[in-house]
């Protein structure tokens, strides 16, 4: 059953085997696993239900609703933004539905580095092939991909650039092109279209509209969860809601889960927790063609540019992953150059525009602070490495445009930089990436609570579970050591199997 728990009497006092935190892509399976098993399962969701007969395709009212802080999310000092999803469902209901493993190499890494007996090779291999069938993945059809991917794939054969088709999970896919916004057409098979309704039919009660903000621990081992129903508009807290659970299973992302950690004061010898945040934050560059592009119609994202992007080699030039990345207008204006009329003139040309952005596999290690009892605080810029990088991949991004045929490339940076010809890009090895200069975004955040299976270093095993305190789990894109280089849900998807699974296995 789905509860709202604005429309309750508070307080509100719930009684469980297991309280799951968040309903994204971890928290949801792994709360279907453990209630498929016979445990009285409660997720809380701090967020709406939001099914897609709700979803009207408008981004004034649906990116307000699906995003935490109305889609402002950024770090402290504004300079990256920080897209994160606030629904049930979680990232999974207004991401782009790309879908990749984590690569080789970097799991190697993983396992060398921090152990994770129970995550070898097999099991990975294991889990990804379960969520893909759970998920319908298939290749995106050639046929599927709309003008703007065509433009990217132009882009790599005239330049000779690596690049190929990507798989997605939908079905019934019609390519509205609204996927950001939520699918209308329930085409995704997402956390809520997959794993819900088994959560539901399993037993699992599902409350919405209420935050945790502390994991309630005594002896050293987990008790339950303190949290706040909010009101559905103001979002201010209008009253208490306790679980008391012998089991607790965090899973409220790679900013939430940390927050939550460290505001619950739970052990953490290694000091890791909140520690190694990585976002893949990511540069744009757009290009204007003679002809309609057309971008914002069919689905978003079928082909990519894997040129510079090497798990194995070392050096500039390894780690940018290229996209189409295109926005619906509001979101285009805010990054297109020039005011008034200029920006206008600009604006006009909207259905002529392509966007190209490169997403870096980053190494910088952020932090992530709890505020009060239901904020956070993001320390995150990439460092002079990391910055390189990114600058790389944004000349890159300009190349492919003009081999594509752009007339003009705008890259918005804080004095608007407009490129006539190819002629011009030597223009961009003058560019410095100083906070503010450029809009620097991240849509993926991870690593915040690495796990690893020495407890003096790591405060979560290989199973998802706390080192330092019984009963206490980990389901989500905290655990990995690392950034990915590749879309995290599936991988995610996975973890939530796993540390479901470990859940029950250690109920006794």
């Amino acid at each position: 059953m789905i509860y709202d728990c604005a429309n309750l009497d508070m307080p509100l006092e719930v009684e469980a085997d297991l309280c799951v935190i968040g309903s994204g892509a971890g928290g949801l399976t792994a709360a279907t696993i453990a209630a498929e098993a016979g445990l009285r399962v409660v997720l809380l969701e701090a967020g709406s239900f939001v099914p897609p007969e709700a979803m009207m395709q408008r981004e004034e009212e649906m990116i307000p609703q699906l995003l935490w802080d109305h889609g402002g999310r950024t770090t402290a000092d504004r300079a990256v933004k920080i897209i994160q999803g606030r629904a049930l469902g979680g990232s999974t209901v207004h991401n782009i539905n790309l879908v990749k493993r984590v690569p080789q190499p970097v799991l190697r890494r993983w396992l060398e580095e921090r152990g994770l007996e129970h995550l070898p090779m097999e099991s990975w291999d294991a889990h990804y092939t379960e969520v893909e069938r759970l998920l319908s993945v298939s290749v995106v059809p050639e046929a599927r991909r709309n003008r703007h991917n065509r433009l990217l794939e132009a882009g790599c054969q005239a330049l000779g650039w690596a690049g190929g088709g990507l798989s997605h999970n939908r079905t019934g896919c019609i390519g509205s092109g609204f996927c950001e916004l939520g699918c209308a057409y329930d085409a995704k098979n997402n956390a809520p279209k997959v794993f819900l309704p088994r959560a539901v039919h399993a037993g699992a009660r599902v409350l919405t509209h209420v935050q945790a903000v502390r994991v309630r621990h005594a002896h050293g081992a987990a008790t339950g969860v303190d949290a706040l129903a909010l009101d559905p508009v103001t979002r201010q807290p209008r009253g208490r809601v306790t679980v008391r659970a012998p089991r607790v299973c965090v899973a409220a992302s790679a900013t939430g889960t940390p927050a939550i950690l460290l505001r619950s004061d739970i052990p953490d010898p290694g000091g890791e927790t909140g520690r190694h945040l990585r976002v893949h934050p990511a540069l744009v560059a757009a290009g204007e063609f003679a002809d309609r592009v057309g971008a914002t119609q069919g689905i978003p994202q079928t082909y990519e540019c894997t040129e510079h992007l090497d798990f194995e080699r070392e050096g500039l030039g390894t780690r940018s992953w290229i996209l189409p990345a295109f926005a619906h207008p509001v979101g285009t204006a805010t990054l297109m150059p020039g005011i008034g009329a200029a920006h206008r003139t600009l604006m006009q040309r909207y259905d002529h525009l392509a966007v190209f952005t490169s997403m870096l596999h980053d190494r910088t290690a952020g932090v992530v602070e709890p505020k009060g009892d239901l904020g956070l605080s993001i320390d995150y810029w990439p460092d002079a490495e990391d910055r390189r990088e990114l600058l790389f991949g944004l000349k890159a991004c300009a190349r492919l445009l003009f081999a594509a045929g752009a007339q003009k490339v705008y890259i918005p940076t804080a004095e608007p930089l407009t490129l006539e010809s190819q002629s011009d890009l030597p223009r961009l090895d003058a560019l410095r990436l100083t906070r503010g200069s450029m809009d620097v975004t991240a849509v993926h955040p991870m690593g915040s609570v690495p796990m690893g299976d020495d407890p003096t270093v790591a405060a979560v095993d290989s199973r998802g579970a706390h080192h330092h305190l019984r009963g206490l789990w980990v389901a989500d894109g905290s655990l990995f050591p690392s950034s990915i280089g590749v879309p995290p849900q599936l991988s995610i998807y996975a973890m939530g199997l796993h540390v479901g699974r470990a859940i029950v296995a250690a109920r006794g």
